[in-house]
Order: structure tokens, then C-alpha cells, then sequence
């Protein structure tokens, strides 16, 4: 035990000095002492890591949004990592008869109102452009990830995938593919100065 762990322990006690070292353990890590380790990191564990870095941003699972007079109860999320933090966050937002979600990219200066698309599903995985609605989109984004579900939604999706997000105008489509499952979702990019949050 070193003299800094043994002077917080006589300090502030067993728990300021277990929160201290989570943090000092953290700041090693960022600054590139902890780049071996983190080679050896499952998938999951890079999602949940990412999460307890602060991922979550300004939104998290039990937060409502309103936009345009209808309310998006953020039920469920999965983030979808790469680099250590997540890429696209998407959140699934149920409403009686529909299947809704909110996506928010790393970005965050907007937000993709979705909903399924069964439609894209049976496309299969996008190539370079999605047709769609009369519109062709091309890709903003896209490659493997770690994906981590949280709240309502399937555990099953833990693990590694990939996903895709395409374009034209105000149009977007994502898609998300891990272990067999795929999730393809189609909507509107609005900004995020339209959007308030009434909760969380």
C-alpha cells in the first residue's frame, strides 16, 4: 500500500478512499497507462466501461423528450461503442401500437426520430446507398462495435455487431446487426434545439 492510499484511508475512510482510487485508476487509464489492458477487453466490458466513464451524456433511459407535441419516453438504450465511447446511442421510445425510437449521434447537436422499417430489414445489410421512399441514402456512418444494451431492452444484443447510418436531406435509416439479429429503423433528423426534456 502506498503512503497516498494509506493517507486517504486515515483521512476520509474506507469509502472516500475507494472513490479516489476508482478515479485515480480511470485517470491512469486515459493517459494511456491502461492501453495493454484495455486489448484484452470484451466487448461488453468496453460498453459497460465506456457507460461508467460518463457516456451517457445529457439523456438517459427514463428521461422523456418532448418534440412537436409528442412525448418519447426513453424506455431502453443501446449504445453502440466504438473507441471507448459510443458512436450512436438509440433508445427505444414505445407508444401503444407503435414501435418508436430516438437516436443521438456522437454529435449531439441532433437527433433521429425513428421508428422499424420492416421494409430495409428484408433489404438485408446495406451496401453503398439505400433506397428508400423514393429518396437514395448514402452512408454517414458505419463499421463494428461493441453494442450494450440497457433498460428495456433485450440482453441478447450484448456483444460485438455492426451498424450502418444512412442519408438523403432530412432522411436517415439505421441499421444494426449482432448475432443474427438485425435492427433497421428509418425517420427524420431533427435538432436538438426542438427537442425538451421533461424529465431525468
Amino acid at each position: 500500500m502506498d503512503q497516498i492510499t494509506l493517507g486517504l484511508m486515515l483521512a476520509v475512510g474506507a469509502g472516500g478512499t475507494a472513490a479516489v482510487a476508482r478515479w485515480r485508476g480511470r485517470r491512469r487509464f486515459s493517459q494511456g497507462e491502461g492501453e495493454g489492458r484495455a486489448g484484452r477487453l470484451s466487448a461488453g466490458a468496453e460498453a459497460r466501461l465506456a457507460r461508467r466513464e460518463g457516456a451517457e451524456g445529457d439523456l438517459r433511459v427514463g428521461d422523456v423528450l418532448m418534440h412537436l407535441g409528442e412525448a418519447y419516453w426513453l424506455a431502453g438504450e443501446l449504445a453502440l461503442v466504438r473507441d471507448g465511447s459510443p458512436s450512436l446511442r438509440l433508445f427505444t421510445a414505445p407508444e401503444q401500437g407503435k414501435d418508436r425510437w430516438v437516436g443521438i449521434p456522437r454529435s449531439g447537436d441532433v437527433m433521429y426520430v425513428l421508428h422499424t422499417d420492416k421494409t430495409l430489414a428484408e433489404l438485408g445489410w446495406p451496401g453503398v446507398e439505400v433506397p428508400l421512399g423514393g429518396l437514395v441514402l448514402r452512408p454517414l456512418e458505419q463499421g463494428s462495435c461493441a453494442v450494450a444494451p440497457h433498460g428495456e431492452v433485450s440482453a441478447n444484443w450484448e456483444g460485438v455487431g455492426r451498424y450502418g447510418v444512412f442519408r438523403a436531406m432530412e432522411t436517415v435509416a439505421v441499421v444494426v446487426e449482432q448475432g443474427g439479429q438485425r435492427l433497421a429503423l428509418s425517420g427524420k433528423i431533427v435538432s436538438r434545439r426542438l427537442v425538451e426534456k421533461l424529465s431525468g
